[in-house]
C-alpha cells in the first residue's frame, strides 16, 4: 500500500509540474488488420527519486496511443507475447513519438521523436529477422558491427547495454566497451539503463589466477598452479544444467587431445552448495585427468567473484601469465583459445 501511494504521489508531482514538459507521448499508427495490446514499462524520475512504471497501450485496427510522464529521459521497453526481445525506445520529455509498421513485428516498426530513436529503428530494420530469431550470437555480431563503425555514438552504448548479450561472449563485450570514444563514454547512458553488472563506464578487468586453493573430489584439496602450465580451462558448472553432458564430452576430447596434464590444466568446478549434486555426476561421467573441484559457496564465493563467473555454465581459459583469454559459455572459442595457447 506505501509502495503504491510513492509511486502515486511521484506521478501526482510530475503532471502537477507540466503535463508539456514533463511527458512523452507514442502515437501508433499501423494496418487496420492490427489489433494488439503493448505492454511498456519504464521508470518515471523526478528530482526526489522515481518509479517503475509498466502500463499497456492499446492499438486497436491500428491505431493507438500511450502517454507517459517523466522529466528526465527514460527508456521504455516495449513488448508482445509474440517477441522474444523488447523493443526499446529512448524518450525525453515532450517528445511525440510517432510509430509506424506495415505488420504485427515491432522489430520492423519505425520510431521516430528524436534522431536517436531513428538511428535505433533503422538499426532494428536492417536486423529484424536475426532480432526476431533470438539467436544470441548473431545478434552480438549485429550490435559488434554497429559499434565499430560509430564507436562515438551513444546508440553503440546502449547497444551493448540492451541487445548485446554479455554471457554469451564476455571477450567480445569487453573489446567493443573499450572502444567506445566521445559521447558514447558520457555516464548518462549507463545511468539511463541502470545494468547491476555495468553500473558505470569504468570496466573492472576478471582478476588473474596464478594459483588457487580448492575442495577436490579426489584429493579432498588440490592446489591448482596456473602459472607453471602452458594454459588453463575451467568449467564452471552448477545442479540443474540441462547441457552439462555437453560440456563434458567435449572435455573428455579435449583430454584425449593433451593428455599430458603436467603441460595443462582442465577443471570442472562445481559452483553449488549440494554436495550429493556435486558428487552424484562426477560418478557417472567417467572423464579422467581432470580436476573434479568444488566451491560449496557457489557464486559468492570470494574467488569465483573475483574472476567475475556471472553464471552457470561459463568458462575461463587462462594463459601462462594469468590473464583471462576467453571468458563465455562458446566451447568451441574457448577450445580454440585454449589450443593456441598450448601449441
Amino acid at each position: 500500500m506505501k509502495l503504491t501511494i510513492h509511486i502515486f504521489l511521484i506521478l501526482l508531482a510530475l503532471v502537477a509540474t507540466g503535463c508539456k514538459k514533463n511527458a512523452f507521448t507514442m502515437d501508433f499508427a499501423l494496418p487496420e488488420d492490427i489489433t494488439i495490446n503493448i505492454t511498456a514499462t519504464y521508470h518515471a524520475t523526478d528530482k526526489g527519486g522515481g518509479a517503475q512504471i509498466e502500463t499497456v497501450a492499446p492499438v486497436s485496427h491500428g491505431k493507438g496511443s500511450l502517454k507517459g510522464v517523466t522529466r528526465y529521459p527514460v527508456l521504455v521497453y516495449l513488448s508482445l507475447r509474440s517477441s522474444k526481445q523488447a523493443t526499446v525506445v529512448y524518450a525525453e520529455r515532450g517528445d511525440n513519438i510517432k510509430v509506424t509498421g506495415d505488420n504485427n513485428r515491432m522489430e520492423t516498426w519505425k520510431f521516430g521523436g528524436n534522431e536517436l530513436n531513428e538511428r535505433w529503428s533503422a538499426w532494428r530494420n536492417a536486423y529484424a529477422d536475426t532480432i526476431s530469431s533470438g539467436n544470441a550470437r548473431e545478434i552480438n555480431l549485429a550490435v559488434a558491427k554497429y559499434v565499430y563503425a560509430n564507436p562515438s555514438d551513444p546508440l553503440s552504448t546502449l547497444l551493448l547495454l540492451t541487445s548485446f548479450s554479455r554471457s554469451e561472449d564476455e571477450g567480445l563485450f569487453r573489446s567493443l566497451w573499450f572502444k567506445l570514444t566521445g559521447e558514447a563514454r558520457d555516464p548518462k547512458w549507463t545511468n539511463l539503463v541502470s545494468r547491476a553488472d555495468q553500473p558505470t563506464m569504468a570496466l573492472t578487468q576478471p582478476a588473474k589466477l596464478h594459483s588457487i586453493v580448492m575442495r577436490s573430489a579426489s584429493n579432498g584439496v588440490d592446489t591448482l598452479h596456473t602459472d607453471s602450465v602452458k594454459a588453463s580451462l575451467f568449467f564452471f558448472w552448477a545442479s540443474g544444467v540441462s547441457e552439462r553432458q555437453a560440456y563434458i564430452d567435449s572435455l573428455k576430447s579435449l583430454v584425449k587431445a593433451y593428455p599430458d596434464s603436467s603441460s595443462r590444466i582442465i577443471a570442472d568446478v562445481f559452483i553449488d552448495a549440494d554436495s550429493m549434486a556435486w558428487r552424484a555426476p562426477l560418478k557417472r561421467d567417467s572423464l579422467s585427468k581432470v580436476n573434479r573441484l568444488w566451491a560449496p559457496a557457489g557464486m559468492a564465493d570470494s574467488r569465483i567473484m573475483q574472476l567475475e563467473v556471472r553464471q552457470s555454465p561459463f568458462l575461463i581459459v587462462f594463459s601462462k601469465d594469468g590473464n583471462q583469454r576467453y571468458r563465455g559459455t562458446d566451447i568451441s572459442a574457448a577450445f580454440k583459445e585454449f589450443k593456441s595457447l598450448m601449441e
